[in-house]
């Protein structure tokens, strides 16, 4: 039976992910004001991967309890996430080269390098994303055998474990030390797992919490969260240029996101059950949400090409609308790149997504 509050609310995230990468773009280089406008608009939409990762354990133990085997689980995952994980790395490392080229940086690969950019999804910054995904499918069979009391008791361990990691990356900052790389806290699994098993939990449950009305309880702890998550935001200094990383790796976004899941699956149901032209067109984005997650950098920087054919200066200055601009497009050609690669023959749409 396939849930379609899930589709929509995986339209809704990888929405948020394309329009983040876009308006992002040039941050440092709007006013002030602007940035911390962005900012507090762009924490209210960060729970984006911590939804993904929700989704996919719900889903993937179902899927497990179906096959009722490693192998059959594990084998169908990779099949269809690892050749268009490949090719589309492969794009992103092509077009690196290209374009340090054409700047007149020439970017030189090693093997181990390129070894670890395919091993660590570092071709394409979002994709650390598959490859704790795939992590996290191989551990699936292993959680799913616990019993149910198991995993109740196992998921606030999970959770202290994931808020103190993402403290470790993002406190120092306030004192004007980096202890650990961006990179490294993206990929840290011990900062996900907890959603990841959190969705295996109500899946085994069979608990659908988000069908009921949320308890005032559960509404002030969003609207708590968010206001501390916001609060890091404006505050903390930031000591490098990926902005991404202050979104969605503090530690008071981390118990935001605990509470916006729950918020934004009670907001597609309702949404699923009233409003229907909204759902039809975030459950078609979700369906497709892999090819365009896949896609959308490439698209995204054939939109800029296009803009600096006749905005030579547009690396100098900020233009937030024009992001804006942007983020729309981008949603729109990854989603019409999406159904055109359904519509080739198999062998290549297996490939590309």
């Amino acid at each position: 039976m396939r849930i379609q509050e899930f589709d929509i609310l995986k339209g809704f995230a990888i929405s948020v992910v394309v329009f983040a990468h876009a308006t992002f773009f040039n941050f440092e280089k709007f006013p002030v004001v602007s940035q911390n406008l962005l900012m507090i608009l762009a924490t209210l939409f960060a729970p984006a991967i911590a939804i993904f990762f929700f989704i996919s354990g719900f889903l993937g133990y179902k899927s497990y309890v179906k096959r009722k085997s490693f192998g059959k689980f594990e084998g169908p995952k990779f099949k269809i996430i690892l050749p268009p994980y490949l090719a589309w790395s492969t794009v992103y490392l092509i077009l690196q080269v290209l374009f340090g080229q054409i700047i007149g940086m020439p970017y030189h690969f090693e093997l181990m390098s390129v070894t670890e950019k395919y091993l660590f999804g570092e071709a394409f910054l979002p994709f650390y994303y598959i490859v704790l995904l795939l992590l996290f499918y191989m551990l699936t069979p292993w959680f799913s055998n616990f019993e149910e009391k198991t995993m109740k008791k196992l998921l606030p361990i999970l959770f202290v474990v994931g808020l103190f990691f993402m403290g470790m990356y993002f406190v120092p900052h306030y004192f004007g030390k980096e202890y650990i790389h961006p990179l490294v806290a993206y990929r840290n699994p011990f900062a996900w797992i907890f959603f990841y098993t959190w969705g295996m939990y109500m899946s085994k449950s069979g608990n659908i919490f988000w069908r009921k009305r949320p308890s005032s309880w559960l509404i002030v702890g969003f609207f708590a969260a968010y206001s501390l998550s916001t609060f890091e935001m404006v505050t903390v200094p930031k000591l490098n240029q990926d902005w991404e990383s202050y979104l969605i790796l503090g530690p008071g976004v981390y118990v935001f996101y605990f509470f916006a899941i729950k918020i934004f699956l009670w907001v597609s149901y309702k949404i699923s059950t009233r409003l229907k032209l909204t759902s039809k067109i975030f459950s078609a984005l979700g369906k497709n949400s892999f090819g365009i997650y896949l896609s959308h950098g490439v698209i995204l920087m054939s939109i800029l090409a296009i803009v600096l054919l006749f905005k030579k200066n547009f690396f100098n200055e900020g233009y937030l609308s024009l992001n804006f601009l942007g983020g729309l497009i981008g949603i729109t050609a990854c989603y019409a790149f999406s159904e055109i690669v359904h519509k080739l023959p198999k062998s290549v749409e297996k490939i590309l997504m």
